[in-house]
């Protein structure tokens, strides 16, 4: 059965969930993962390299290993790779495993955060080369179209663009608390509905 208390954060590169996962998970007493790193370890290479050397279907199939090894937790915060919603098996497993919660910025604030990195394959030009902060912005809001259906079935969302990291945190730990309390009533209710009717 679905654990609530296992929530997985998604959101664009930059959205904030590698800062803001561990946060979230103090304040609510979890454990906290990031898949990437989790990835990384039980490959023994970085996330660049994996791409590089055995391509996107050994890694995705990796990430989709490192997820269901988390089947059956409680009480713990995974921050997911900004494109793990887009594969079936893993959105799938995330969907009937736990709660998922969107971290949602504007292609704006992730241009403005992610201009300067040089580690996001996603956001450089055909041949390698960086883009300009105005190209970038037009990549992200051509991907973040893509994925939108995907990020929409999240339970819970949150803008991250307009708030400070405590704020945000603060915002998040309430609602998930409330998200969870409201529905063990729900499921409470339905049991007892269904005894009074045997």
């Amino acid at each position: 059965m679905k654990d609530l208390s296992l929530i997985f954060l998604t959101g664009f590169s930059g959205s904030g969930k590698s800062t803001i996962g561990p946060l979230l998970a103090n304040s609510l007493g979890y454990e906290f993962i990031d898949l990437d790193h989790a990835i990384e370890q039980s490959a023994g290479k970085s996330i660049t390299r994996i791409f590089a050397e055995e391509g996107e279907p050994a890694f995705r199939l990796l990430e989709l290993e490192t997820l269901q090894k988390l089947a059956g937790k409680t009480e713990m915060v995974v921050s997911l790779g900004g494109g793990v919603l887009e594969h079936d098996e893993c959105f799938s497993f995330i969907r009937e495993n736990g709660t998922l919660i969107y971290l949602k910025s504007t292609p704006g604030a992730l241009a403005k955060r992610l201009c300067h990195k040089t580690d996001r394959p996603l956001l450089l030009g055909d041949n390698g080369t960086r883009l300009s902060r105005e190209e970038i912005e037009r990549k992200i809001m051509l991907i973040l179209e893509k994925r939108e259906s995907r990020y929409s079935a999240a339970e819970l969302t949150v803008q991250t663009d307009t708030k400070r990291i405590g704020s945000t945190v603060e915002e998040l730990t309430r609602k998930i608390n409330r998200y969870i309390r409201q529905a063990d009533l729900y499921r409470q209710k339905k049991q007892s509905d269904n005894h009074a009717d045997k």
